[in-house]
């Protein structure tokens, strides 16, 4: 019996202390198993001590090895508005795909048109957000101060933790609201 136990244990330990295989990888040396690639990653070499990520999927420097790669945002979707002569309330659902993350914020762009065909600028720090345009956590923002009689397109953009990553566009939605929907 003890020779049993003893063939078993050496078995297990040249286990451990093996090379893990293509499409496993050991984050730490030692007596630790190989551990199966996280999915959208993979090893491709012997003893590979981390996973990369496939093309397109990306690890964010805040995630661990064992998270499975992600990828950015799709656009917002189902934007909507309502106006009244002194806010602009826009709204608009969630990302169809969040690129299997949850860590999905938004930020405001905003562009103002003359309403005579004048050249379009970026809207000038009187347009006033609430909460602010960046960084939001919810599916809304008021926008107060705007001028009348002007054409603003909003785009709104989804990032995730590895927007910025790799060479992806950015996730815009864009709406034109026309001020000249809103009363005197």
């Amino acid at each position: 019996m003890a020779l049993l136990q003893e063939k078993v244990s050496g078995v297990r330990e040249k286990q451990i202390n093996a090379s893990c295989r293509p499409g496993f990888y050991k984050a730490f040396a030692g007596n630790i198993k190989c551990s199966k690639c996280p999915p959208h990653s993979s090893s491709h070499t012997e003893g590979s001590a981390q996973c990369h990520c496939e093309k397109s999927y990306y690890r964010s420097s805040k995630d661990p090895p064992t998270m499975a790669c992600t990828r950015p945002p799709s656009p917002p979707r189902n934007l909507g508005f309502n106006i009244n002569e002194t806010a602009l309330y826009l709204e608009w659902t969630p990302p169809s795909d969040t690129g299997g993350r949850k860590d999905i914020t938004y930020n405001v762009l905003c562009i103002r048109c003359g309403a005579d065909g004048q050249a379009c600028e970026p809207c000038n720090s009187n347009v006033r957000f609430v909460p602010k345009p960046t960084g939001l956590a919810s599916t809304s923002v008021v926008v107060q101060d705007f001028v009348a009689h002007a054409n603003y397109t909003f785009q709104i953009e989804a990032l995730n933790g590895v927007s910025g990553l790799g060479r992806s566009m950015r996730q815009l939605a864009n709406i034109t609201v026309s001020t000249e929907q809103a009363g005197e």
